[in-house]
């Protein structure tokens, strides 16, 4: 309904632009390159509003017909529309098509791979297909890159019909109005209590207040917290990191005190860093040259640690496209170099969106490789003893479309999950959706929940948590310098040893025990540092 309602009050403000104009034909020949200008730019919204008039002027039009199938094809539960279009642009399709003319009647070749495409996004598989076939008869035979998406998109389609008769048992439930908006919302991120849900949006209101070339608000991040099992409205997080350009959300730390964003800045993509400082959140400092580069660095996730940083990048000797990498935090604190994490997670096609789980073995990212069902689908690997990528699993349906699915997190017990979709009957063209995997076996960590307190009131500044294991480091856990606050995330079957230290306080250590056949927990503990007292007087 609200499509529609959008769709007719376009077509009425149109129409009262072209009553300015005698001639239909020249109302035409105006608005038509600004018709593919937008579309080029993604503004489907903009090129939408011009068509239905020109559709008005000049029904049946094959030209126009196909241009509105593009942006049927780009709307949130429009597809069927496109297929409608499509179909009908098709019939007319033709080599000497010319471009720009649409008094010839005549339309693209491409026409039938958008048709194909219109027709597996309704799961309408054998006529996608027949259409991806099809279209190879107006394929060059030496287009090798052409005939090899074309391939591609086959065996996707193939892919989703044994995907598609094996569904999950899960439940997808929209977090609602008081998060979502009429407008994009999406790359969710949670710390590890799922108390501070931090996202990306391009709702009025942003920044700036300006629109980028697509016609939509530059993207701003925003964070909502719970209360009582619901979530707050989302508030701006702070013009520390919201500026009148794009900022985008991609990973938090366990312990929520620091947050990675992605900056499209110095000519490609940058991965920065903001840490909480009590009450706000500071500047983003741009990561080193072993994470960005002058290739794109588009998405980041840091282990439960803070030891690890798993990114994706589309740099020199990629296994192909954008490729995921690893980087291992140094004894200084500084990042190592850069490790591909080689083809057993990495395809000849993209990957995006990294999320290693709080166990630090788990893998969930996004690929248009292994077996799609249909552009970017979501994959999970587990790390082996030896420390190699077992071969990914598609995570499966419903939960993967036909369509894309990027930026997937789930919770520490692994029994619930986070992501973005624009699946219809949501508020806007995307929004953000909670997974519940009842059916998934709980994942056994204990989340150790800290709050170092001092004997006279004061939080220490420089306390050090090591938490040790078998002799081995385990892990660095700096608290927030204000609240005293932080969160370790612990295996079952082992024993840690955490000590505190702070310079001015008594060393204080305790020892924590894990046994194999624990469950998911969580501990709440203050931890009290007594002040050392001086000798004498």
């Amino acid at each position: 309904m609200r499509k529609t309602l959008i769709s007719f009050t376009l077509l009425i403000l149109s129409i009262s632009a072209f009553a300015q104009y005698v001639d239909k034909d020249q109302f035409a020949q105006r608005v038509f390159p600004n018709i593919k200008t937008n579309i080029e730019n993604g503004n489907y919204t903009a090129a939408f509003e011009d068509l239905s008039t020109l559709d008005s002027l000049f029904p049946n039009n094959p030209v126009f017909t196909y241009y509105l199938g593009l942006c049927y094809l780009n709307f949130t539960g429009t597809k069927a529309k496109a297929v409608v279009n499509f179909a009908k642009a098709a019939a007319f399709v033709n080599n000497s098509y010319k471009e720009g003319d649409y008094k010839d009647k005549k339309t693209p070749p491409i026409a039938i791979y958008y048709l194909a495409r219109a027709y597996h996004l309704e799961y309408k598989l054998d006529s996608a297909i027949a259409n991806y076939k099809r279209y190879k008869n107006y394929i060059e035979s030496n287009d090798a890159e052409a005939l090899k998406d074309l391939d591609h998109q086959i065996e996707m389609c193939n892919n989703a019909k044994v995907v598609f008769a094996n569904p999950i048992t899960i439940t997808i439930d929209n977090l609602g109005e008081v998060v979502n908006s009429k407008y994009d919302e999406y790359a969710p991120v949670l710390d590890a209590l799922e108390n501070t849900l931090i996202f990306t949006s391009r709702r009025e209101g942003t920044t700036g207040g300006g629109l980028a070339d697509d016609g939509k608000y530059f993207e701003d991040i925003y964070i909502s917290t719970k209360t009582d099992g619901k979530w707050s409205k989302p508030l701006p997080i702070g013009d520390n990191i919201n500026t009148v350009g794009h900022e985008a959300t991609i990973s938090l730390s366990a312990d929520g005190e620091q947050l990675y964003i992605y900056k499209d800045d110095m000519g490609d993509g940058n991965i920065y860093v903001s840490k909480f400082n009590g009450d706000t959140w500071g500047r983003p400092v741009r990561l080193g040259s072993n994470i960005n580069t002058g290739a794109r660095e588009t998405h980041a996730s840091i282990s439960a640690d803070n030891s690890a940083l798993y990114f994706t990048s589309d740099r020199e000797g990629s296994v192909g496209g954008m490729d995921i990498y690893v980087c291992k935090r140094l004894p200084n604190g500084e990042w190592g170099v850069a490790e591909n994490l080689g083809p057993n997670v990495n395809s000849k096609y993209d990957e995006e969106g990294p999320f290693i789980h709080p166990d630090g073995n788990t893998l969930f990212f996004s690929s248009r490789g292994h077996n799609s069902i249909g552009g970017f689908d979501i994959f999970f690997s587990n790390k082996t003893a030896e420390g190699s990528w077992t071969p990914p699993q598609n995570i499966g349906f419903p939960i993967n479309t036909a369509d894309d699915e990027y930026f997937f997190v789930t919770s520490p017990d692994g029994k619930r999950a986070y992501y973005a979709s624009g699946k219809p009957g949501g508020f806007g063209e995307k929004d953000l959706y909670l997974i519940n995997m009842e059916m998934e076996k709980e994942i056994p960590l204990t989340i150790y929940k800290g709050q170092i307190v001092s004997h006279d009131n004061i939080t220490p500044s420089d306390v050090e948590i090591t938490a040790m294991q078998d002799g081995e480091l385990y892990g660095i856990y700096r608290p927030n310098a204000n609240t005293g606050r932080f969160i370790i995330i612990l295996h079952s079957g082992r024993k840690y040893t955490i000590s505190y230290e702070a310079k001015g306080y008594m060393f204080h250590s305790e020892i924590i025990d894990v046994p194999e056949e624990t469950a998911f927990f969580i501990i709440k503990k203050e931890v009290e540092l007594q002040p050392i007292k001086p000798k004498g007087k």
